[in-house]
C-alpha cells in the first residue's frame, strides 16, 4: 500500500495524473412523472466520438446517480431505463464539474393494451403459414387460433382459419368428420362477416361451404 502511495505521488509530481482531473462527471436524478424517485433505474451514457465503451450507473433509493470518467465534450446520449417505465433519453454536454443535475421524468408503461397486436405478429404468422403450406393443418390451426386469441382485433385472421378448415375437410373421407370441419369453416366465415359485412371473399366462400354441407345432409 505504501508503495502505491509513493507511485501515485510521483505521477502527480510529473503531471502524468493530470488527464484524470480533466475527466467529465455527471450527476442527476430519475423520477416518475409525479416526481417520485425511481430506485434501481439504469442510466447508460454513450458518445459516438469516443470508443465503443458505454458507461452505466444505477439510481439509489432517492433516484440519484453519478457517472464519472466521461470524456469532456458534447453529443453525449444519456438513456434512463427502469422496469415498468418507458425509456427516456437526452443529449447533453459533459464538463469537468458536475454542473446542473440531469433530471429524467419517466412515464409508466401500462403494458399491452387489450386487443393490441403483439410485436412479433409477422414472425408468428409466417410460422403458421409454413405449417399450413406443409399440410400440417392441426398445427397451423392451433397457431392461428393462438395468434387470434392474443390479437382479437385481427378479425381477418378468421378468413385464413376458415380456409384451413376447408383444406382439411377436402382431405377427409369420413362424412361426419368432413361435415364437422365444414361447419367450423362456416362459423369462421360468419365471424368475419360480423365485423365486415361486405367482405366479398367471406361471402363467396361461405356460400360454397353451405352448398357442400347441403350435399352431405
Amino acid at each position: 500500500m505504501r508503495g502505491l502511495k509513493i507511485i501515485a505521488a510521483a505521477l502527480m509530481t510529473l503531471g502524468i495524473a493530470a488527464p484524470a482531473a480533466a475527466q467529465g462527471r455527471v450527476m442527476g436524478v430519475v423520477q416518475d412523472t409525479d416526481g417520485r424517485p425511481i430506485k434501481g433505474a439504469i442510466i447508460r451514457a454513450a458518445n459516438p466520438d469516443t470508443s465503443s465503451r458505454e458507461w452505466t450507473a444505477a439510481t439509489d433509493d432517492k433516484g440519484r446517480f453519478v457517472l464519472l470518467g466521461l470524456r469532456i465534450g458534447p453529443n453525449w446520449k444519456f438513456i434512463a431505463e427502469a422496469p415498468g417505465f418507458f425509456a427516456t433519453e437526452r443529449i447533453e454536454q459533459v464538463r469537468t464539474n458536475f454542473g446542473q443535475p440531469l433530471t429524467f421524468a419517466m412515464r409508466r408503461d401500462p403494458g399491452p393494451l387489450p386487443g393490441a397486436l403483439v410485436k412479433d405478429i409477422q414472425e408468428q404468422l409466417t410460422a403458421a403459414n409454413a405449417l399450413r403450406d406443409e399440410g400440417r393443418h392441426d398445427q397451423a390451426l392451433a397457431a392461428y387460433q393462438s395468434i387470434h386469441s392474443r390479437n382479437p382485433k385481427l378479425t381477418s385472421l378468421n378468413l385464413v382459419i376458415a380456409d384451413v378448415y376447408r383444406q382439411k375437410a377436402d382431405g377427409e373421407r369420413d362424412a361426419a368428420a368432413r361435415q364437422a370441419l365444414l361447419e367450423r369453416a362456416s362459423a369462421a366465415y360468419d365471424e368475419v362477416l360480423k365485423t365486415d359485412a361486405d367482405n366479398e371473399h367471406a361471402k363467396a366462400e361461405l356460400a360454397v361451404v353451405k352448398a357442400s354441407l347441403n350435399e352431405l345432409k
